[in-house]
């Protein structure tokens, strides 16, 4: 690898292969497809907007995406609510609440559906101890399963608000 300088900026230059599957978030991302609901805040002068029923696409401790069949996105805070799988059978579900921005919405012609980020901004009582063991779990899961690349989801995931499938 080279590496340049110039007005003060170190680059580096990097091979393609570097590049493939590259994860450039905060916090590793796991693929643990997760019930949410999102609440959005009522605004004043406008009808209310109905909240949205949904699972994750992928999620990390510094935020989620799902993919969905419509553009769910509005801009400013949302409420989430995610449903953690159980610890172990019998066990009882545990409800992780956040408040989180949406980031972006993209429409994807290959999925035929709507990506949407959130990045997390505060988390109510003891939800984030609660997602980060859920995905550290979820994370081990996925390495024992002999996952090559961990961060890396497969792309051909369908809209998962009209095809909800997995655990409920």
């Amino acid at each position: 690898m080279a590496s340049t300088a110039g007005a003060g900026i170190e680059a580096k230059m990097m091979k393609m292969s570097q590049w493939k599957n590259a994860d450039r978030r905060e916090c590793p991302r796991s693929c643990v497809r997760l019930r949410l609901v999102v609440l959005y805040p009522q605004i004043e002068g406008r009808p209310a907007k109905p909240m949205f029923h949904g699972k994750t696409n992928d999620i990390s401790m510094s935020g989620l995406s799902l993919i969905v069949d419509y553009n769910v996105f509005q801009e400013g805070e949302v409420t989430v609510v995610l449903a953690l799988p159980p610890a172990h059978p019998g066990a009882p579900r545990k409800v992780v609440t956040a408040t989180a921005e949406m980031t972006y919405a993209i429409h994807s012609s290959k999925l035929d559906a709507f990506k949407i980020g959130l990045a997390f901004r505060a988390f109510r009582g003891n939800g984030r101890a609660l997602l980060e063991a859920a995905l550290q779990h979820a994370l081990k899961q996925e390495s024992a399963e002999g996952m090559q690349d961990p961060g890396a989801c497969p792309d051909a995931i369908q809209p998962l608000d009209s095809q909800l499938r997995g655990w409920w």
